[in-house]
């Protein structure tokens, strides 16, 4: 038998349908790919959103995640694109899919394809037999859309199900999760974005340096929803930590306050509001320069003949016009230090000594008036200024005159026959010193017409010993001495007289209360001794009777 060596063609009809299920069977497969990988990603992503808004993942938690995401993107990309493409179908597997699905062919396409390949080496007789059954199955592909019904997209219309699903969920979660979804979307792709919170914690004061041993009011307050309770917590310098319940305050909405009394070292404070977080801020501690010691040494004037005294700081006693020195130490080293004088003209710098611990001022003149108090400010090598200074209280004191108390005669007005003795009681007092003492007196005599007219003057002097400045004295004045004498009818004002060491005479010299003597016969002092003895028995009659109404009224009571 003689073989005809050419190849038969599968007819160009065959070829178009068995290209075109190739085609869309590889189609369909990659995508499938974008479906499932948009639908598993839309799920992954909203179950991470969901996780990180409630347990708020670490940033290496969330790079942990979304390198799972990239694997299984992976995955599906090998699966959905790599895997079918490799094994895409041939024409052979393609005739084999389509007589699995129209069965109309009954083998009848398989055997097209295959005789054509093998139609080199068929005998002549056999050759015109494949030529009619290539005929025969053209026709019958051309009789139907074969192509749509063996690749059908019910897979890829499920998947498309599935992922708008997904795409669904993850919107509805989007949305409902506002305003914190595009935080938690960037946080998704590895931002360092924090997460807002349903409370903001606006920190009041912050960071900042306090003085040792002072009280500190730390302040926050919460914006967006407000919290009953709060926390504060407190990290020490040695890393202890304390927790501070809190409770808001009732006449500031959302302000949590706490005061940290007598802070010793720095330490470190946030606010803690419902999920709200404040940030960490830093207390540090200034220790500012002190006053160790301070003397105060006051130079008197020269007229009191006083020493310089060492004043106690507790009562700062100072006389107008006196010399004041201060000295001092302080705690370290110090730049300067200024003298402040409450009352004063202003502050008075003082000359701080080499080693930068000891403090000597000028000498200070003593006002008169104005001084108040004294403290003294101190600022060291690092620009530190001292506070809670000490305050010394001063009292100013002028040299005041001397004072004279008369106790005899009692009487303003007292009558003596002439050359009588007066009797005289009295205490002189100065706070410095008394120069001078005496009993100074002016006589009047009758003159013409009945007029009294002064005559002399003249003072008795009393003994006084070296440096006193009180004493008291009695003395007797016998008017018999009197030069010329007195007369019956003249009067004698005499007062005690006290001088001390001011230079200033205007306001040196003292005089007591005067007394004026009246000299009377003899007639008159006997007539005035009974008019005496006269009110004495008055008064003495008065006396009784009160008495005896008294007795009276005790004697009815007991009745």
């Amino acid at each position: 038998m003689i073989k005809d060596r050419t190849l038969l063609k599968l007819p160009q009809a065959i070829v178009h349908v068995l290209d075109g299920v190739r085609r869309r069977h590889l189609g369909v497969q990659l995508l499938e790919f974008p479906l499932m990988l948009l639908a598993v990603i839309a799920v992954a992503w909203t179950f991470q959103a969901v996780v990180d808004r409630v347990f708020e993942l670490s940033w290496t938690i969330r790079a942990l995640l979304l390198s799972l995401d990239g694997i299984a993107a992976a995955v599906l990309f090998w699966f959905f694109a790599i895997r079918p493409f490799v094994h895409r179908l041939d024409r052979k597997q393609a005739a084999l899919l389509i007589e699995r699905t129209v069965p109309e062919f009954r083998s009848s396409l398989i055997s097209s394809v295959e005789l054509a390949e093998k139609s080199a080496d068929s005998p002549s007789g056999s050759r015109s037999l494949v030529e009619k059954l290539l005929e025969d199955t053209t026709r019958e592909l051309r009789k139907s859309d074969i192509v749509g019904r063996v690749i059908r997209l019910k897979r890829l219309k499920r998947f498309s199900i599935w992922t708008v699903a997904g795409v669904l969920l993850a919107g509805v979660c989007f949305m409902m999760a506002r305003p914190y979804s595009p935080f938690l979307a960037r946080r998704i792709l590895l931002s360092r974005v924090e997460l807002p919170k349903d409370t903001v914690v606006a920190d009041v004061t912050g960071a900042m340096w306090v003085v040792a041993g002072s009280d500190l009011e730390l302040i926050a307050k919460a914006v967006g929803k407000i919290p009953g309770t709060a926390r504060l917590r407190i990290t020490l310098a040695d890393g202890r930590m304390e927790f501070v319940p809190l409770t808001g305050s009732r006449t500031e909405t959302g302000t949590f306050k706490h005061t940290v009394k007598n802070i010793r070292e720095p330490f470190s404070y946030r606010f803690e509001l419902n999920d709200g977080v404040g940030k960490n801020y830093r207390v540090n501690v200034r220790i500012p320069p002190t006053l160790r010691a301070i003397d105060f040494v006051q130079t008197y004037p020269k007229y009191t003949g006083m020493a310089e005294t060492k004043l106690s700081p507790a009562g700062l006693r100072l006389v107008a016009g006196s010399k004041l020195a201060i000295s001092a130490t302080s705690s370290g080293p110090l730049t300067s230090a200024v003298l402040e004088i409450k009352g004063g003209d202003g502050d008075i710098p003082l000359t701080v000594s080499g080693d930068g611990k000891s403090i000597a001022s000028g000498v200070l003149t003593v006002p008169t008036a104005g001084w108040k108090s004294i403290s003294l400010r101190l600022t060291d090598e690092s620009g530190e200024s001292s506070v809670n200074n000490p305050v010394y209280q001063v009292t100013l004191t002028k040299d005041q005159p001397p004072v004279v108390l008369l106790t005899r005669p009692k009487k303003n007005e007292i009558t003596v026959v002439a050359g009588a003795t007066v009797s005289f009681a009295f205490k002189v007092s100065d706070d410095f010193g008394l120069k001078r003492a005496a009993l100074a007196y002016r006589v009047l005599r009758h003159g013409l017409g009945g007029v009294d007219k002064e005559a002399e003057y003249g003072e008795m002097p009393i003994a006084l010993e070296p440096g006193v400045n009180s004493f008291s004295r009695t003395m007797d004045w016998d008017l018999s001495r009197l030069v010329p004498p007195v007369t019956t009818g003249s009067k004698i004002l005499c007062w005690i007289e006290a001088e001390d060491h001011n230079p200033g005479k205007n306001v040196a010299i003292t005089r007591g209360s005067q007394r004026t003597i009246t000299i009377v016969s003899e007639e008159q002092k006997r007539i005035d001794l009974l008019e005496f003895l006269g009110k004495r028995a008055e008064d003495i009659e008065k006396l009784y009777e009160q008495q005896r109404e008294m007795n009276q009224t005790t004697d009815d009571s007991i009745r």
